[in-house]
């Protein structure tokens, strides 16, 4: 197959366990970076329409003569606690955060991030689940004979539109609103500011 990839830009969606800034290593030592995006459906169709054209280009991959098994879409309906759907489509996206050529060189790798306006970010903040947010990928067919045929979804750069970060935190963030009643002087209040200490991993 030509390698002529498939590229996409998705739609504008909430980020689910990014790692955009720094590259997860739990499972790949040599690391990756990786976000799912939590998508309206009726904002999804022409995504997964294109992802599904290139799943039946992959099938040409599997060897002659071999089983047609084919891997999971990079792409499923979201659900809530309750195992209901969501009306959300969740896409799955990763980028190698190493590749190593053929002559042996290691090449490190890292999604651009580019803010609202389309401008580039050399220092981004980190990015938190919920944020929102759009990625650019290509579309990479595959055939592996433990999984089958398939395609996965290769990061290629992120544009965020709103930004979820670590750092202090307003009352509003935890649900609080304006009561009549004590009040704190200015200083003590800015010294007490709510810090949000979850580790990024809970979001």
């Amino acid at each position: 197959m030509s390698k002529d990839y498939v590229s996409i830009v998705s739609p504008k969606g909430i980020a689910i366990y990014p790692w955009l800034t720094k590259c997860d290593t739990k499972f790949n030592p040599l690391g990756e970076y990786k976000v799912s995006l939590s998508v309206p459906s009726e904002e999804a169709t022409l995504l997964m329409g294109k992802i599904d054209g290139v799943i039946e280009e992959a099938k040409k991959l599997i060897p002659q003569g071999k089983k047609q098994k084919e891997a999971d879409a990079p792409y499923f309906n979201e659900l809530d606690e309750d195992g209901g759907e969501t009306g959300n489509v969740v896409f799955k996206f990763k980028m190698k955060a190493k590749i190593v050529t053929k002559d042996g060189r290691n090449i490190d790798m890292s999604p651009k991030l580019f803010d609202a306006s389309g401008s580039l970010m050399s220092d981004c903040p980190d990015v938190w689940g919920g944020s929102t947010i759009k990625v650019s990928a290509d579309l990479i067919p595959f055939y592996v004979a433990a999984v089958g045929s398939g395609v996965s979804l290769r990061m290629k750069a992120v544009q965020v539109i709103d930004l979820k970060t670590g750092g202090g935190a307003d009352a509003g963030a935890y649900g609080f609103g304006k009561e009549e009643g004590y009040e704190a002087p200015q200083q003590q209040a800015e010294q007490n500011e709510f810090v949000d200490t979850d580790d990024q991993e809970d979001f």
